[in-house]
């Protein structure tokens, strides 16, 4: 048992030497058999184990018992079991959630919170590890479970030998080799005497009548390896979608924008935004480009309960005629067109570029200057170039308050236009031309006297990378000190 455990630990890179791990210890065989292993490996290892037992409450008194049987255990070697208590049957009554999923949440919280522990004892990150006890029959039950349920082939992967977990910290499955009848010759064979679930013997669970009744059936009427050969299958599944995700990732950071994509919550937060170049997408598969899609909206924090639907509702969306197509998917998740860009949010739809992260009114200075002043604005603002050459201004003939207007930065308003080289247009037109996305162009800056547009201040929404770093100027009413005596300037602070 021993040397098959360490030959799946070193081949999936489980465990290094001089790790902390922490056991999940439920008092069943497979997990009292992971630590009685891993207790032989931490001499070897130089290992440090710390034991965790969670009390869901599922079943009174059968529970406590189990809680004092693992107690006892470790106690016999050497090492204190942290004990975490849970009253999951109200916390899935409470939270709308299956006991499975409940205890499930419950064991990994107790999980993070040692682990946390671990960690501000100045243990680096990388030398921590979650061990958890399934086992090949559990790999088993997984993946045709999941057939059942029409998983797709990423899903028929099953249970990962290594997953990423909270704080970076990796969750691990050193018995995924081991079955169920070696689990428990062991157990026998060395007289750790483990606890018994009686629940697991009860067919109201889907997973047990699979284990009870589907397996065996199988075994005793068409392959006698049934379990091998599933977990066989899910072996090369997980070859195949390791493969498309490296693909699909190449791709991913190749046509993702990078700039300030985002929305504030209102706690001032920003909510993670992922936006992607439709054009590239066009020509790739559907096995990568769906891909591609679940890695983005993983980026944007839905890392979770993804099904094929969702990818699909994000391919209507990018194959829409309309420029602004949007889509809510679960979870307040969903993802719009912003022309040639697919956004990917974590926020309410209905408020998606409701806030944006454009620069304030309080970032811009504006002022009206004689052409003296602005001859000295000139002087200070090109000895400074060459310390601050992004130094952004716009400055505009007084010519233009001949209405009776004053300048005002302002965002846009019904009727405002701006010329430009071909002539004046109105502004909505404007942006539709540049392909500015809808939900943004009501928090776009501008700088205005009147109905007339003089700047459209920079801005991450337009498409373009000139357009962003120094946004668009009227074709009218460009400054001349020689002529001007009043001239209009706006800078950036």
């Amino acid at each position: 048992m021993k040397k098959k455990i360490l030959k799946t630990i070193t081949e999936h890179n489980l465990i290094t030497a001089g790790m902390h791990i922490v056991l999940g210890l439920s008092g069943g065989p497979d997990s009292v058999c992971l630590f009685s292993v891993l207790m032989e490996l931490a001499e070897d290892m130089n290992l440090t184990i710390y034991p965790v037992h969670v009390n869901h409450k599922f079943r009174p008194g059968a529970a406590e018992e189990d809680q004092a049987y693992v107690e006892e255990l470790c106690r016999s070697r050497g090492l204190e079991c942290r004990s975490f208590i849970y009253d999951c049957p109200a916390i899935a009554k409470e939270q709308r959630l299956t006991s499975e999923e409940a205890g499930r949440n419950a064991r990994y919280e107790a999980f993070s919170k040692v682990a946390r522990e671990i960690l501000k004892k100045g243990v680096p990150a990388e030398k921590i590890a979650v061990a958890v006890a399934q086992n090949a029959n559990d790999q088993c039950e997984t993946i045709l479970f999941r057939i059942m349920r029409g998983t797709g082939t990423d899903g028929l992967s099953g249970i990962a030998y290594k997953r990423q977990g909270e704080d970076g910290i990796p969750v691990i499955r050193p018995l995924l080799d081991v079955t169920r009848t070696e689990i428990e010759k062991y157990c026998a064979d060395n007289n750790l005497d483990p606890r018994i679930d009686h629940t697991n013997s009860q067919t109201v669970y889907t997973r047990n009548r699979i284990r009870l009744e589907l397996i065996p059936y199988l075994a005793a009427n068409f392959n006698e390896n049934i379990v091998e050969t599933v977990n066989r299958l899910g072996r090369i599944a997980a070859e195949d979608k390791d493969y498309m995700y490296k693909e699909a990732r190449d791709v991913f950071d190749k046509i993702r924008q990078t700039g300030s994509e985002g929305q504030r919550s209102q706690e001032g937060q920003t909510d993670p935004a992922v936006s992607i170049f439709t054009a590239p997408l066009e020509t790739l598969h559907p096995a990568i480009r769906f891909r591609v899609y679940n890695i983005a909206l993983e980026n944007a924090g839905m890392k979770g309960n993804v099904t094929r639907a969702h990818l699909e509702a994000v391919e209507r969306v990018r194959t829409s005629s309309n420029p602004s197509a949007r889509t809510e998917l679960a979870d307040g998740f969903g993802v719009y067109r912003a022309y040639d860009r697919l956004v990917f949010c974590g926020r309410d739809m209905q408020a998606a570029g409701s806030e944006t992260l454009q620069p304030s009114e309080s970032s811009w200075k504006l002022t009206v200057m004689n052409r003296q002043e602005y001859c000295k604005f000139m002087e200070v603002v090109q000895a400074s170039e060459a310390i601050h050459p992004v130094h952004l201004y716009g400055a505009f003939s007084g010519r233009a308050m001949e209405t009776g207007a004053r300048p005002e930065l302002r965002t846009r308003r019904d009727g405002d236009t701006i010329t430009i080289k071909g002539g004046t247009k109105k502004l909505q037109d404007f942006f539709t031309d540049c392909k500015v996305p809808k939900m943004y162009r009501d928090k776009m800056l501008l700088l205005a006297v009147g109905s007339r547009v003089l700047w459209v201040l920079p801005s991450e929404y337009f498409p373009d990378k000139r357009n962003r770093q120094k946004g668009r100027f009227s074709a009218d009413y460009k400054a001349d000190p020689s002529c001007d005596e009043t001239i209009i300037v706006l800078e950036q602070k």
